[in-house]
């Protein structure tokens, strides 16, 4: 190939000459005194939805948080808001029982209703796990019974100043529960309306569950005890409040109760979140 013929594929050649651009009538703009380009106008933000969010499940720390602000507002004797904001909300509660290990059975004339608890059978070999709601249906700690609901069962909920679902962190002082005075306490009145399934109903019959070991093996003991999960909806019940509370003295907590309907009762395991039994409305 030619030195000329390669010349030709290169193209022409620069005359060094920038003026002679501007003799021969291109645009100013192509001559050296170029202004700044404006800036490309910035994209119209996309139109917000102004659907409303659903609202999330309260959970035990959320739910307790509820309930403090609630007997904080009764204990400063104040007013409460025309409307109940918690009305229909959804909620899952947590409650840890057994983390130091199988109960002994209450005193003679002290009942455990209203409390989950787990045992061990007299041979040793299996753990049963026992609920009963207590019977609210003429009254409970924060005041007196409530019309429009066939039964009202009830729940305590322990350690209420833990927003966490878990066992306490081992190694702390304790005491029997059933040894300690009376108190205004924190818990959720199961509410049944006539004719409604019985998930929550106070009565005679148990939630029970048994736990057996692998196969002539007895079953060990919980590594962080069980929880028992309540989940359903929040409901306005003693004087259109859902959450209702006395104040018996001035110097103590207000004792609280939190209307709920349930439609969901289960075992878990402490340490590993496994669903052992469960309930629905049916």
């Amino acid at each position: 190939m030619s030195d000329r013929a390669v010349n030709a594929s290169i193209g022409p050649r620069r005359t060094g000459l920038p003026g002679l651009a501007c003799a021969a009538g291109l645009a100013l703009a192509a001559c050296g005194d170029r202004q700044p380009s404006a800036p490309p106008a910035p994209p119209e933000p996309a139109p917000q939805s102004t659907a409303p969010l659903a609202d999330p499940v309260l959970d035990r720390g959320a739910l307790l948080s509820a309930v403090d602000s609630e007997a904080s507002r009764a204990a400063a004797g104040l007013a409460p808001p025309a409307s109940d904001p918690l009305a229909n909300r959804r909620f899952r509660m947590r409650i840890a029982f057994g983390c130091l290990g199988p109960e002994a059975p209450p005193p003679e004339g002290v009942s455990d209703a209203g409390a989950p608890r787990w045992s061990r059978s007299a041979d040793g070999r299996v753990i049963r796990l026992r609920f009963t709601p207590a019977d609210w249906t003429a009254g409970d700690a924060t005041g007196p019974a409530v019309e429009g609901f066939e039964r009202v069962g009830g729940v305590w909920i322990n350690q209420p100043w833990m927003r966490t679902g878990g066992c306490p962190a081992p190694g702390l002082p304790v005491m029997d529960t059933f040894a300690l005075p009376a108190s205004p306490k924190v818990g959720l009145a199961l509410l049944r309306a006539e004719g409604a399934s019985r998930l929550g109903r106070a009565d005679d019959r148990a939630f029970t569950f048994t736990v057996r070991g692998q196969g002539d093996a007895p079953a060990p003991n919980p590594v962080r005890g069980y929880r028992l999960v309540l989940e359903g909806r929040l409901i306005p019940w003693a004087e259109g409040r859902v959450i209702r509370c006395r104040v018996a003295r001035a110097d103590s907590r207000p004792a609280c109760a939190v209307g709920v309907v349930l439609d969901r009762l289960a075992y878990e395991d402490g340490a590993t979140g496994e669903t052992l039994s469960e309930w629905r409305p049916g």
